[in-house]
């Protein structure tokens, strides 16, 4: 009886975790799918930014290598960005890289912007909302805007 109860113990424990998992990986499947999304909210405190950066995400296994993105504005400026879904899928992620002479070219001015922007909104988020083309996420922990409340919304191009 004891070995009976402790196998489905584990049995069970070992289920809750890969479900964990799962929806974890389903909802960065679901964001690598989409390749390039448009930010059509990226708020402080209800303010909305004048420049809406798009992102890019490139294809990635978060169990093999760090998920990275590319923060792009309207000027042709772009900065990268470490991006994870956590705590079975209910925590995301956001962390501006930067690189050594990361701003140098062509769009100096505007790669600076935009490193500026991805940093202040690096933090830990919750997910608000999550479809197959929308997600909305709510911090008060960010970079630039703690105890504030930075919201970000993308949507599927």
């Amino acid at each position: 009886m004891k070995k009976s109860l402790l196998f489905l113990s584990v049995a069970a424990v070992a289920i809750l975790f890969v479900a964990a998992c799962n929806k974890t990986n389903q909802r960065t499947k679901r964001l690598i799918k989409g390749g390039e999304w448009t930010v059509t909210e990226l708020s402080v405190d209800g303010v909305n930014e004048a420049e809406l950066p798009k992102w890019e995400i490139s294809d990635c296994d978060p169990y093999e290598a760090v998920c990275i993105g590319k923060w792009e504005n309207e000027e042709g400026g772009h900065a990268d960005f470490a991006w994870q879904f956590n705590n079975e899928g209910t925590q995301f992620i956001v962390s501006h890289q930067a690189e050594e002479h990361e701003h140098e070219g062509e769009h100096d001015h505007a790669s600076e912007e935009a490193a500026e922007q991805a940093f202040h909104f690096s933090g830990t988020y919750e997910v608000l909302e999550y479809s197959k083309t929308k997600m909305k996420f709510s911090s008060t922990t960010t970079e630039g805007y703690a105890a504030q409340t930075a919201v970000i919304v993308i949507e599927k191009k």
